[in-house]
């Protein structure tokens, strides 16, 4: 497949996955007496209410504190209900979030321990807990309102559980979620037999209520990417003389106005968002560039990345943050790829080292998840470990078989980007 084509279907798939929550996991939801918060909708023009706005988009690991972390065990109990795990900085360890005396955390009176099909993604926002439930609209005829999408908060100790609101059985979150500091923001999906509607919503998370605020083209694939300040910037793809096309735009959510964002060409580029910057790879310039999504400044942050250029290789790139950009190399020939951070402010490149270490072996670079506040410290993912996990075959009869959990671990960033692996490991304790 020439490059061309390759990039295209990349992207394209890229697109795809953007909007998608957190993979089903198995997991459900205690049953709510009160109706579900109402909304209101409200069109797509100025909004006032809106002036104003720092948004800000949450990383993928985004419960975290100075002091520690909150997370899901991938591994689920054998009910099917997951918990939820404190990952505490100084002690350096991985417990169920739970502090009822003597509780093995198995049991349905554990703090810790939930049930909601299609995942739980734990946030901090404002000094508080929340948990945003995607939802798994497919299973929530077998399963009721466990499978339904919702918010919910909780005491850092896991205690008081408190479901702000609820979503219908045919209504998905996903993701980006993009926050002020004191409401959420994010895409509901709707599916229905024969339309899907998609639009971008806020939760006031002191309330529960929520509002659509901007309805997304479905028939162009219009997609939520990134935030800043009062603007969002949306993808949509579009057919030009039988060839899909991206295209870029900037809404201004405070007065509705919409801009026109010059999109990097999909068939020469490989892209990443972060915050107001498109950091994008051109391979016939052998450049990488930052594009401003507010200002619409175009500047070359490196020239002749690669030596000789990236010639029949593929290039992508990994992470853009404090100054770096960290990109990979595969070259048609070889099984690993080259990895190089670049330094943006001196434009020098170098090798990076820092591998992840699976089961097989070395694996993908170390991956950085959030950068714990007022810190210059990196929360990050370092690998897998293998560990027995009891279940049963279909037949009922009780097996161990080896499942894997994430390994996260804590580093200096001047260490990361150094590629000293100097981590502190997290372990996990059950």
């Amino acid at each position: 497949m020439k490059r061309a084509n390759r990039l295209t279907a990349l992207f394209t798939a890229c697109l795809l996955l953007a909007g998608c929550a957190a993979a089903p996991q198995s997991v459900s939801l205690p049953a709510r007496s009160s109706a579900p918060a109402q909304s209101s909708t409200r069109s797509a023009g100025a909004n006032p209410d809106l002036a104003g706005l720092e948004l800000q988009v949450l990383p993928e690991m985004s419960a975290v504190t100075a002091e520690g972390l909150y997370t899901v065990d991938m591994l689920p109990l054998p009910d099917g209900s997951i918990r939820i795990l404190y990952g505490d900085f100084a002690s350096s360890s991985l417990h169920p979030l739970c502090s009822l005396p003597g509780c093995d955390h198995t049991g349905s009176e554990c703090q810790g321990r939930l049930m909601a099909y299609g995942g739980i993604r734990p946030m901090v926002i404002g000094g508080r807990i929340f948990l945003v439930l995607p939802g798994a609209p497919d299973l929530a005829d077998e399963h009721g309102e466990a499978a339904l999408a919702g918010v919910m908060t909780m005491e850092p100790d896991g205690s008081s559980k408190a479901l702000l609101t609820r979503f219908g059985p045919t209504q998905q979150l996903y993701d980006p979620y993009i926050t002020d500091g004191k409401d959420l923001y994010c895409t509901l999906q709707t599916t229905e037999s024969e339309w899907l509607k998609q639009e971008l919503i806020r939760v006031e998370l002191a309330t529960g209520e929520w509002e659509s605020i901007y309805q997304m083209s479905a028939e162009h694939s219009e997609q939520l990417m990134s935030a800043f300040g009062s603007c969002v910037l949306l993808s949509s793809q579009n057919a030009v003389q039988g060839k899909l096309v991206m295209t870029l735009a900037r809404l201004d959510l405070s007065t509705g106005e919409t801009t026109q964002v010059p999109a990097p060409d999909p068939d020469d580029t490989t892209m990443l968002v972060q915050g107001r910057q498109i950091y994008y790879y051109s391979f016939s310039e052998n450049a990488l560039h930052g594009l401003d999504w507010l200002t619409l400044e175009d500047r070359v942050l490196k020239e002749n990345l690669f030596e000789g250029g990236a010639g029949e290789g593929f290039v992508n790139l990994l992470d853009c943050r404090d100054g770096f950009a960290l990109l990979s190399l595969f070259l048609p020939d070889s099984e690993q790829a080259l990895t190089v951070r670049v330094d943006l402010n001196s434009g020098e490149s170098a090798d990076f080292s820092l591998l992840s270490t699976t089961i097989s072996g070395p694996g993908r670079p170390v991956r950085i998840l959030a950068t714990l506040p007022g810190t210059d410290r990196y929360l990050v993912e370092m690998g897998e470990q293998a560990v027995d996990y009891p279940t049963k075959t279909s037949d009922g009869t009780s097996t161990v078989v080896k499942a894997i959990r994430p390994l996260y671990g804590l580093i200096d960033t001047a260490d990361y980007w150094s590629s000293s692996p100097d981590y502190q490991t997290l372990a996990y304790s059950d």
